[in-house]
C-alpha cells in the first residue's frame, strides 16, 4: 500500500496493483561431473585418429571437442489472472481440514444465518483485497484472509468482552506489543492497514512455533503459552499433540472449526444459502498522506465519498477533528483523480488566505508615520 504525501508541488495518484508470481529464473553454476559420466565425454584422444604427417602440428593431432550445450533458460510463467477475490482466496487454500463435529456445527450455524452470513460478506468487499495481497506476500495460506469473518464479522468497530477490537480483535496488551498506537484521538487496532499488518507478524511467529496453521489459529486466539502447556500435556500423557487431541477450552475448540466452516461457504456458498457479492480482483482503498489542516470531515468531502463509507475505511481515527500529527486516509481508488484535483484547489487556497492574512497582520503591525513640526 503506498503512502502519498500531498505538497505544493506535487499530488500525484497512486494505485495498489497486486501481481501474481512469476517462476524465479534459477541460478547455474559450474559443477564437476560424476566420474562415471566424466568417462563418457569426449576428451582428447591418447591415439590419433588419423596418421599425421611427420610435420603434423601436435596441437592438430587431438581429438575435436565440441563445446558443452548451453544450458537451457527457464521461461516465466505466465500470470494467473483471478475473475474475481474469492477465485483468488479458493487458489490459495492451504490449511488442512478437520474431521471434527464442531466443523459440521459451524456450517450448520451460518446456515440457518444467511442474512447474517450475507452482511459479513457484504462488509468484507472493503478489506478483502488489501488482506490477501498482504497474505499472499507472506506466503501464507488465504484462510487466513477470511480470519475476520470469524472474528469480527469484518468490523472495524467490533469490540468484545474482554476489551478486543477491530477486525482482528486484538486486546490492548497484544496490540501495544505489535506496536499499534491507542490513544484518545487514534487506535490502530482499528486501522485496517496496521492492524493486518500486526495479526500477520503474530500468525506467522505462532506458525513458526508450533509448525502448524491449526495450532498457530488455536494460539492466536487462546495464547501461545495456553497451546504450549496444553501440547505438553499430551506429551506427558503420550498423546498426540495435533489440534482435534488437544484438550482446549470451548471457544477455542470451536475457533478453527468455524474458519474451515467459512472456507467452505467460499468452495460451496449454495450450501449455505448465500450468494457471493461480487468483489473484483482489485484495490478497494489508497492510503493518501493528508495536507495539513484537513480534517476527516474535510478529507471525505474533497473524496467525494459518502461520509458512512469514508468512516468505515478510516474508523482507527476516533475523533473528526483535525490532528496535530500526521494522517493517512482511506481513499476509494475510484475517487482517487478527482480527490487529488480538489485537493490541490484547497491547498492553493488555504496557502493563498494564509498569506493574505500575513500580509494583513504585516501592514496592520507596521508603525504609522510621524510628522514633526519645527519652530521657524
Amino acid at each position: 500500500m503506498f503512502h502519498i504525501p500531498l505538497s505544493r508541488s506535487l499530488i500525484a495518484a497512486a494505485l495498489v496493483a497486486a501481481a501474481s508470481p512469476f517462476v524465479n529464473a534459477a541460478s547455474f553454476v559450474n559443477v564437476s561431473p560424476h566420474p562415471d559420466l566424466a568417462a563418457l565425454r569426449p576428451v582428447a584422444s591418447a591415439e590419433p585418429l588419423f596418421s599425421p604427417r611427420v610435420d603434423t602440428p601436435p596441437e592438430l593431432v587431438l581429438s575435436f571437442v565440441p563445446p558443452p550445450a548451453p544450458a537451457p533458460v527457464p521461461i516465466a510463467a505466465a500470470p494467473i489472472v483471478y475473475t474475481d477475490i474469492w477465485e483468488r482466496i479458493r487458489a490459495g487454500f492451504g490449511v488442512n481440514d478437520l474431521q471434527l463435529k464442531e466443523v459440521s456445527e459451524a456450517q450448520d450455524w451460518y446456515a440457518k444465518r444467511p442474512e447474517l452470513v450475507s452482511n459479513i460478506l457484504q462488509r468484507s468487499r472493503y478489506y478483502l483485497y488489501h488482506i490477501v495481497d498482504e497474505v499472499e506476500k507472506r506466503g501464507m495460506p488465504t484462510e487466513i484472509a477470511l480470519l475476520p469473518f470469524v472474528e469480527s464479522g469484518f468490523n472495524p468497530r467490533a469490540l468484545s468482552s474482554a476489551q478486543a477490537l477491530g477486525l482482528w480483535q486484538f486486546i490492548p496488551e497484544t496490540g501495544t506489543k505489535y506496536k499499534l498506537d491507542q490513544n484518545h484521538v487514534y487506535d490502530a487496532r482499528r486501522d485496517i492497514i496496521a492492524s493486518t499488518t500486526a495479526a500477520l507478524d503474530y500468525l506467522q511467529f505462532l506458525h513458526g512455533l508450533f509448525g502448524d496453521w491449526q495450532l498457530a489459529l488455536a494460539a492466536y486466539n487462546w495464547g501461545e503459552k495456553a497451546i504450549t502447556l496444553a501440547i505438553e500435556r499430551n506429551h506427558a500423557r503420550g498423546v498426540s499433540t495435533d489440534f482435534a487431541n488437544l484438550i482446549l477450552p470451548r471457544e477455542t475448540r470451536n475457533y478453527v472449526p468455524r474458519l474451515l466452516a467459512v472456507k467452505q461457504l467460499v468452495i460451496s456458498p449454495t450450501r449455505f444459502g448465500v450468494t457471493l457479492p461480487r468483489i473484483d480482483n482489485d484495490p478497494y482503498f489508497v492510503a493518501v498522506a493528508m495536507p495539513p489542516g484537513v480534517d476527516l470531515k474535510e478529507a471525505a468531502r474533497l473524496a467525494d465519498m459518502d461520509a458512512a463509507e469514508f468512516e468505515i475505511l478510516n474508523a482507527a481515527y476516533l475523533q473528526p477533528h483535525q490532528h496535530s500529527s500526521p494522517m493517512r486516509a482511506m481513499i476509494r481508488v475510484d475517487k482517487i483523480t478527482g480527490f487529488f484535483e480538489r485537493a490541490r484547489e484547497f491547498i492553493q487556497k488555504t496557502e493563498f488566505r494564509r498569506a493574505s492574512q500575513a500580509a494583513g497582520a504585516a501592514k496592520r503591525s507596521k508603525p504609522a508615520a510621524t510628522t514633526c513640526c519645527q519652530r521657524r
